[in-house]
């Protein structure tokens, strides 16, 4: 019986321990989010072409982009949206929808202007969020490009 009941535990607090880390997760991604760092790597199907990388920090993110830092709202209803603003900080995209967390995963399901799915692996410590995954950053109908991006929490509300 010893052997059954010790491992059984074991599983039984590495749920528990999960499920609160996940919680923890999702309680700290909501309000407003800014780009602060972001590096691209497109991977492009012509096997004779060399990768691109695309990299932009805070000092040469509009110069690099064309726009200011996006903005990101999570909020506590699981719906987001993000806003994209010119160099005169005029709201040019504004895409919406969904998101949710499972384990260290976000799963951002843009609804408008249209339908598609974001699925990042997330970190956050302090005021900083790191995001990685793979994502169609060129627009090549393909999800093949490595994403890596840095955000700051400008604020905790919505």
């Amino acid at each position: 019986m010893k052997k059954i009941i010790l491992p059984l535990a074991v599983f039984w607090c590495l749920v528990a321990s999960f499920g609160f880390q996940q919680d923890t997760l999702r309680r700290q991604l909501i309000g407003e989010w800014r780009n602060v760092y972001l590096k691209i790597k497109l991977n492009i199907n012509d096997k004779a072409a060399q990768p691109t990388v695309t990299e932009a920090d805070s000092a040469t993110w509009e110069a690099r982009l064309g726009i200011k830092p996006i903005r990101t709202h999570f909020n506590q209803d699981n719906t987001y949206y993000s806003e994209y603003r010119n160099l005169k900080d005029s709201i040019v995209r504004r895409a919406s929808g969904t998101w949710n967390i499972v384990g260290d995963s976000l799963t951002m399901t843009q609804t408008k202007p249209d339908a598609s799915t974001l699925k990042m692996h997330v970190s956050i410590k302090g005021d900083h969020a790191t995001f990685t995954g793979i994502i169609d950053f060129n627009g090549d109908g393909k999800k093949n490009d490595d994403y890596f991006g840095i955000q700051k929490k400008f604020s905790t509300k919505p």
